[in-house]
This record gives structure tokens, C-alpha cells and sequence, in this order.
């Protein structure tokens, strides 16, 4: 008799056990699952960029980028760029790309023209696809190609993040 209220106890025991385990099994999945949902519903409630505004934010900071190089002015080109901006394969960093442009600008490479073909992303973050040509004071063109630029908003304002170059095949 004894040994039966003692399996009986043990086994009341085991079963308050097994509850409490699926109950906390039971509440980490709801919690789990509500998590979700609200994550979806916050998503849903996600007002769409519109992508018209963001091209012509980009398109005003192309043509900023234009007359900053047609002014010679490489710290205001420079200051386009994220400060850990890198153009691609070679410049890594604000100050680096800043030299390079005085570079330009000291050999007369004063002209650009930039379009966009291609705009994707979001309001922080966008990629830019273009084609552009780079040309002399005198307008003599000394390179063309496309373009690829990954824009970032910093301190409400766009800046460049990547930049990359593909040049025109030489005929």
C-alpha cells in the first residue's frame, strides 16, 4: 500500500511536470508566433518608397557631383562620398578620393555628364546604374562607360558608398 501512494504520488508528480513542460512549450510557441505576426503586420504597415522622389534626389545630387568637378572643386567632391566610401577596385576612404579628384581636376578632366538607367532600393539605401562620360575643360571626352553607384543617406543627405567604373571597349 505504501509503495502504491508513493507510484501514485510519483506519478502525479511526473504528470504536474509533463503540464508545467508543455504549458512553458505551449506559451514559448505563442509568443513565438505572435512575434511573427506583429513583424509581418509592422512590414504590411510599411508605407512604399516612391521611387520618382528618390530619382530626383539623385538626379540633383548627379548634377551637384557635375558642377562640383566643373568648379575644380575636389573637397566638395570628396564630401559627396561616405567618409568609408570606396571607389572600386582601388580608393578606400574620403580623404583618398578627394586626392584622386585633385588629380583629375590638375589634369584638366573638369567635365561630366552622368544619367541614370537604373534605380533600386529604399529610402536609406539605394543602387544607382548609369552611363557617363568624363571629358576635358575644352570638352574633349577622355573616357565614357557605365556606371554603378550604392547611395546612403547620411545625416538626411545622399552620399556615395561605392562607386565603380566600367569603362567603353576601345574600337
Amino acid at each position: 500500500m505504501h509503495k502504491l501512494k508513493t507510484l501514485t504520488k510519483i506519478n502525479t508528480m511526473e504528470k504536474q511536470k509533463s503540464n508545467i513542460i508543455q504549458f512553458g512549450l505551449i506559451f514559448v510557441v505563442s509568443i513565438f508566433i505572435i512575434s511573427c505576426d506583429q513583424k509581418k503586420e509592422n512590414n504590411e504597415l510599411n508605407v512604399e518608397v516612391d521611387i520618382t522622389i528618390l530619382e530626383k534626389e539623385i538626379e540633383s545630387r548627379l548634377r551637384e557631383y557635375e558642377k562640383n568637378l566643373k568648379n575644380g572643386d575636389s573637397i566638395a567632391l570628396g564630401n559627396m562620398y561616405m567618409k568609408n566610401a570606396e571607389i572600386i577596385p582601388s580608393t578606400v576612404g574620403r580623404e583618398n578620393i578627394t586626392k584622386a579628384f585633385g588629380s583629375y581636376i590638375r589634369d584638366s578632366i573638369t567635365g561630366s555628364s552622368f544619367n541614370t538607367t537604373q534605380l533600386w532600393g529604399d529610402d536609406q539605401l539605394l543602387v544607382e546604374e548609369g552611363v557617363g562620360t568624363w571629358s576635358h575643360a575644352n570638352g574633349t571626352v577622355v573616357g565614357s562607360g557605365r556606371y554603378l553607384l550604392v547611395w546612403k543617406k547620411d545625416d538626411g543627405k545622399w552620399k556615395i558608398l561605392r562607386d565603380t567604373w566600367f569603362p567603353d571597349k576601345k574600337k
